[in-house]
This record gives structure tokens, sequence and C-alpha cells, in this order.
């Protein structure tokens, strides 16, 4: 297995990876981002961002990435995708990360691995993944233009969906299922506007169909069970950080299973840096980069006191 070496190791490609990378790079340091899967993120996926700083008509999350990259090549990282870290092998002053092809040595480590989509973990959610079950409706939300959709989470992700998925049907049903959804009230008021079909008093606890997502079946909170006719099921719920690799390497994590780190975004390891969602300070892209341009600048004096060393 061939070894390559570089001073700064950025372990996931989202925005705050990508930031990391600009700042470590730009100081000269040999950066390289390793990314299991796309680049980007869940950022990647968003319709419309219309709060990070100046783009005052929004930009599209593909395109704000496609940004950040051509940015992080320009000052000379390396960005390889398809390269999950499987361990992490921490000695102070060379740690050594393995993926399926390679490892990589570096002074410094950089985790920026982001968010997990959660999942029901109900009948027929796994065996219609792809079939009509979606956890990504900028993904996937194309190929139900102008057909019934079911929106299921309480949260601005879900609220985000409806508003993306309302460009493509008018047939959308919204299911909570959660006794206290957290939906600003303008969304409400925009839900109501567009005829969103809102269920308040009842669960989904079965996605039904044969070969492809036909119904959804509801419990509602007198305990009598309906079922819905649709199409297509949006599930977003929330996502959890990914700590396994982390938890053997001897990094930290706090008590809600999220990267421990201070203001540095330094972490209990010396050398060993984390930013972005894994960290659970904030699921918005403008303090994913704030904290990557903290990670990345802090690794890099790290790494440039270790050379006079």
């Amino acid at each position: 297995m061939a070894e390559q070496n570089y001073d700064v190791v950025i372990v996931g490609g989202g925005p705050a990876g990508l930031a990391a990378a600009i700042y470590a790079s730009r100081r000269g340091l040999r950066t390289v981002i390793l990314e299991e899967g796309n680049i980007g993120g869940r950022a990647a996926d968003a319709h419309l961002i219309e709060n990070y700083p100046g783009f005052p008509e929004g930009i599209s999350g593909i395109e704000l990435i496609r940004r950040f990259v051509l940015q992080a090549e320009r000052f000379g990282t390396a960005i390889l995708t398809n390269q999950g870290v499987s361990n992490i092998d921490i000695k102070q002053g060379m740690n050594a990360l393995k993926t399926k092809t390679s490892t990589y040595t570096a002074n410094a480590i950089i985790v920026s691995t982001g968010l997990k989509q959660k999942k029901l973990s109900i009948p027929g959610e796994e065996k219609l993944l792809g079939r009509g079950v979606s956890y990504c409706a900028t993904c996937d939300g194309f190929f139900f233009k102008g057909r019934r959709v079911a929106v299921l989470g309480g949260g601005l992700e879900a609220a985000s969906d409806i508003i993306y998925l309302s460009t493509l049907t008018d047939k959308i049903m919204w299911v909570p299922n959660t006794e206290r959804p957290s939906v600003e009230e303008a969304y409400l008021k925009r839900f109501n506007e567009i005829g969103v079909e809102s269920i308040l008093d009842a669960k989904i606890v079965e996605v039904v169909g044969e070969g492809r997502v036909q119904g959804i079946k509801l419990r509602k909170d007198d305990g009598s069970t309906e079922e819905k006719a649709i199409d297509g099921l949006f599930i977003a719920i929330g996502s959890v950080p990914t700590i396994d690799v982390l938890k053997r390497a001897g990094i930290a994590i706090d008590e809600r299973g999220y990267i421990a780190t201070n203001e540095n975004m330094e972490t209990n390891i010396p050398g060993v840096y984390a930013a972005g969602d894994c960290t659970g300070k904030s699921h918005q892209v403008v303090v994913a980069v704030g904290q990557g341009a903290v990670a990345g600048i802090n690794a890099s004096d790290y790494v440039k006191m270790s050379m006079k060393r």
C-alpha cells in the first residue's frame, strides 16, 4: 500500500474542510483533503443558500462549493475523493491515516467529517430506499415533478425541502412526526400559501409499496391508523456525527456524540483539530467555514512550530 506524505491532512471535504485547506495551503503547507464521498457534503445539495455573505441573490450549494474547490486548488491543495479513512494512528510528530488504497502521513490532522443522515428504522424504509424513499430532496426531487410527495421532519431541513419541492409539485404532504415541530412561523405561513397538507396529529409508522413507494401508514394520536397514497417520501429528521474511527484514535467525543474542541478548534490531542458540523456547534455553512479557517490557521502554526524543533 502506497504511503503519501503531507504537512496537513484534512478528513472530509465539506465547507469546513475546504476552508481549512485554503488557509493551510495558502501558507505553503502540503495539504490534502480525503473525502469518502462527494466534495461539498450536505452543503452541495442545497438548492439555494441565501444567508451566505457576499451573495445577496443567493447561490446554489453546488456552485458555492465549486468556488471553494477552485480556490483551494489554486493554492495547491490536493483533493481526493473515494478516500474514506478507515484508521487513524496518532503519533506526536507524524500521524498516519489509512484508506482503502493508501496511507497518508502528516504532522497535523483536521477532522471535518460532517454528519450522516438519521434514519427512521420503520418497515419499508430500507426496502424502498431509492424507489421513492429519499433523504435528499434536492438530489431526487426532480424525479417527482407533478407527483404526490410527503416530507417527514419537524425542523428547518424539512421546511427547506418543502419549499424546494413546491417548485416541482403542488401535491405535498408534511408530517412532522414529532409533538414539537421547530419550523418557524414564516415557513408555516408559506406552507399555507402553497397548499401544503399538514398532518400534525399522526406519525408515519410504515412505508407501503411493492417495488416502489405507493403510500405511507400513519398512526394517529388516538391510536387509529390510516394510509395515504404518495409516490415519494423525503425523510429530513437530522443527522448524526461519524465518530467510530475517531474514538478508536483517542479523539475525545462529548456527551452528544460530537467532537470536543476548544475555541481554537483543538481537540484533546496536540496537532489534531476539528471543524464544521461534526463539532455540533452549528449547522450553518458560514459557521463551518469560520471554524475551518480557525482550524487551518492553528494547524498551520502547529506544523511550522514542529518544523523548527
